[in-house]
C-alpha cells in the first residue's frame, strides 16, 4: 500500500475489479466496470503516449461516438479514461433497474420540514403525498395571494424547480436549486420586486372596461381597454421598468385614432417617470378619466355586435379578440386576424412583407392583415 500513487489509490476505490498487469514493458489495466447495475470486460493500455481503451464487444453499436470520446482521451490517466467511457455508457444506454431516490426522498423530507419552520407567515404551504411537488401561498405586502407549485425534479443536480406561477415573467428568471429556500426566496423577491406593477394593473381592473383578458391575471402584463363602440386600446406594460412610456396601441378606423396617436406625441416629453402611473398613462392619451362602457340592452335580432368579428360573427375566437379594423371612417369593422387572413388567402390577396394586403369584405377598400405565425 506504501508503494501505491495517487491514481492507484483512485482507481482502487472507483474501479475495484480491474487489475494491472504489465506486457511488454506495457502497463495494462483489465477487468470489469459496472454501468447502470451491468458489467463491461474493458482493457487499458497505458503507455508515455497515453492511454488506449479497447471497446467491450457488446458496445460495438457505440463505435463512432467512441471514437470521437478516444480522440478527447490523449495523455489522460487510466481512471479519467474509464470515467470517459462509464459517461458514454450512462448517456447512450438507459437503466433498466429502477431508479433508487431514497437519497432525494430524505432531502425532499428534511427540506420542506425546515421550510416550514423557518417561513412561518406562510398562508398555507403543501407537500404532495407522492413528493412529486410541493404547492405554497404566500401573501405579498399589500395582503395579496400569490400560489407557487415547486416540482421536485429526480433526475437532474437541481432538486427544486418552479412548476406553476402567475407572474409576468420568464421562466429563466426563476431560479432551480437544491435548497427549497433558494427557490422560495428567489420567487418571493419577483413578488416584492412587482408590487407597483400589481398596483397599476389592479387600478386598470378597477377604472377601465377592460374587454381582454377576461380573465385577469398576474402574469398578463396587458390590458385591452374599450374607449367607444369602434375603438379600444391596448396597453402593455414592462413589469421591471415601470417608469418606463408604457407600449400603446389603438384599435380603430383612422379617424378615430389620429387623435389619440397626436396627443400622445404632444404630451410625450411630460410624462412624469415619478408619478402615478396610471394618471401618466391618461395624461399621456389626453384623458380625465376612462370611459365606462354603457350597459344596453341585447337585441336578438342583431347578427353582429359592436366589436364583433363580421366573418365569424363572434366576440372571441381562440380567446382572442378581434384585433384588426378596418381604418375607413365608414366601416370601421373589426375582425379576428386568422379570420380575415384566411378570407384575403381566398381571395387572392397579395402578400407584403410579413402582411397581407387585400380588400374589406366589407367596404372593398384596403385592408393589411398580418400573416398569423
Amino acid at each position: 500500500m506504501d508503494n501505491m500513487d495517487n491514481e492507484e489509490i483512485t482507481m482502487l476505490l472507483k474501479y475495484p475489479m480491474m487489475r494491472k498487469t504489465v506486457e511488454n514493458g506495457v502497463d495494462k489495466y483489465q477487468g470489469v466496470i459496472d454501468v447502470n447495475e451491468t458489467m463491461y470486460k474493458v482493457c487499458v493500455a497505458e503507455s508515455d503516449k497515453g492511454c488506449t481503451l479497447k471497446l467491450p464487444s457488446e458496445l460495438v453499436h457505440l463505435q463512432d461516438d467512441f471514437i470521437t470520446l478516444q480522440s478527447t482521451l490523449h495523455l489522460k490517466g487510466v481512471v479519467s479514461c474509464l470515467d470517459a467511457l462509464k459517461n458514454l455508457i450512462e448517456d447512450k444506454i438507459p437503466s433498466s433497474a429502477p431508479a433508487n431516490h431514497c437519497d432525494i426522498y430524505i432531502q425532499v423530507l428534511f427540506e420542506y420540514s425546515e421550510f416550514t419552520k423557518f417561513y412561518v407567515s406562510l398562508k398555507s404551504c403543501y407537500l404532495h403525498h407522492d413528493l412529486s411537488k410541493i404547492s405554497v401561498k404566500l401573501l405579498d405586502e399589500q395582503n395579496r395571494e400569490h400560489s407557487v407549485v415547486i416540482k421536485v425534479n429526480y433526475n437532474g443536480k437541481e432538486i427544486f424547480e418552479i412548476l406553476e406561477y402567475d407572474l409576468p415573467v420568464e421562466k429563466d428568471k426563476l431560479k432551480s436549486s437544491s435548497s427549497l429556500r433558494v427557490v422560495y426566496d428567489n420567487f418571493a423577491g419577483l413578488v416584492s420586486e412587482l408590487q407597483t406593477y400589481f398596483q397599476l394593473m389592479e387600478e386598470f381592473d378597477r377604472s377601465c372596461f377592460v374587454i381582454d383578458p377576461v380573465d385577469q391575471k398576474y402574469r398578463h402584463n396587458y390590458r385591452r381597454i374599450w374607449l367607444d363602440d369602434n375603438l379600444s386600446m391596448i396597453v402593455t406594460i414592462n413589469p421591471f421598468r415601470m417608469c418606463q412610456i408604457p407600449e400603446i396601441k389603438f384599435l380603430g378606423p383612422d379617424s378615430l385614432t389620429e387623435s389619440y396617436y397626436s396627443n400622445i406625441n404632444n404630451t410625450i416629453l411630460e410624462w412624469d417617470a415619478n408619478g402615478n402611473i396610471f394618471i401618466e398613462i391618461m395624461k399621456l392619451i389626453g384623458l380625465d378619466d376612462y370611459p365606462q362602457k354603457p350597459e344596453t340592452a341585447i337585441e336578438e335580432d342583431i347578427l353582429v355586435n359592436t366589436g364583433d368579428c363580421c366573418i365569424c360573427f363572434s366576440s372571441r375566437l381562440n380567446d382572442k379578440l378581434p384585433e384588426v379594423v378596418c381604418k375607413h371612417a365608414f366601416c370601421g369593422n373589426s375582425y379576428h386576424v386568422e379570420c380575415l387572413y384566411e378570407w384575403l388567402v381566398s381571395v387572392n390577396a397579395r402578400k407584403v412583407f410579413s402582411n397581407i394586403v387585400g380588400q374589406c369584405l366589407n367596404c372593398e377598400k384596403n385592408i393589411s392583415c398580418p400573416i398569423p405565425s
